[in-house]
């Protein structure tokens, strides 16, 4: 597996100032990465650019030697998988089945069916398979869009505040989940706020302040 790497990366969006001013880092491969930092510092972002929905200003981005400037967003999927800060943004199946299967089953999963199955047990979701997302509470629409990306079965995948509006109880499934994801080891990178929760399981960290890396804890970034 190889690693994903940030090249002199600037980014703003059209008529705004730079978020990004020159971002050089490394991701390694089964890294348990929380990507901190202050509102407006880029986190969200951050993930955008890393499956292509976003392209940078000036600067690459590689992903296991793809880069994302070139690369179609569908064929950087198969090896990326990112959920949103809010559910409602990429939530579309009628079925929760449906919503979870349809990741693996779209890269071609041959056993996208145990796939979605799987994740579905993982997260608590299996006794809702057959409901509409939308008849589930907030916090277990959360966890499905976790199970999905899961379900994808990529080496890398990005939560963004993937704990928020949990209860305690969701929150100690949703651990439970990642320690057993643990023997597959992947690569994880996780936007949040909440560093004590994810604490236990994280391998480093990476906090981003005025448009670059302001820290890098556990491997190698060059901050500039």
């Amino acid at each position: 597996m190889m690693s994903i790497v940030f090249e002199d990366l600037h980014f703003a969006y059209p008529g705004s100032d730079p978020i990004f001013r020159g971002v050089n880092c490394e991701i390694h491969p089964g890294e348990f990465l929380l990507l901190t930092g202050s509102n407006g510092s880029g986190k969200s972002t951050f993930l955008r650019l890393l499956n292509g929905l976003l392209k940078p200003s000036r600067g690459n981005i590689t992903v296991e030697g793809m880069n994302t400037r070139e690369t179609a967003t569908a064929r950087l999927a198969a090896v990326i998988a990112v959920t949103f800060q809010h559910p409602s943004d990429q939530i579309f199946a009628s079925t929760v089945r449906g919503e979870v299967r349809y990741g693996p089953k779209n890269l071609g999963r041959s056993n996208a069916d145990t796939l979605a199955a799987q994740a579905l047990d993982l997260f608590g979701l299996a006794q809702y398979a057959d409901m509409h997302p939308y008849d589930l509470p907030a916090s277990h629409r959360r966890l499905l869009t976790i199970a999905s990306a899961v379900a994808m079965g990529t080496p890398f995948l990005a939560f963004d505040e993937p704990s928020v509006h949990l209860s305690q109880p969701e929150r100690l499934l949703f651990l439970r989940a990642l320690e057993a994801l643990r023997p597959e080891k992947r690569t994880y990178l996780i936007v949040t706020h909440d560093v004590r929760f994810f604490r236990p399981l994280c391998t480093g960290e990476i906090v981003f302040q005025d448009g670059r890396v302001h820290r890098r804890s556990g491997g190698n970034a060059r901050p500039a």
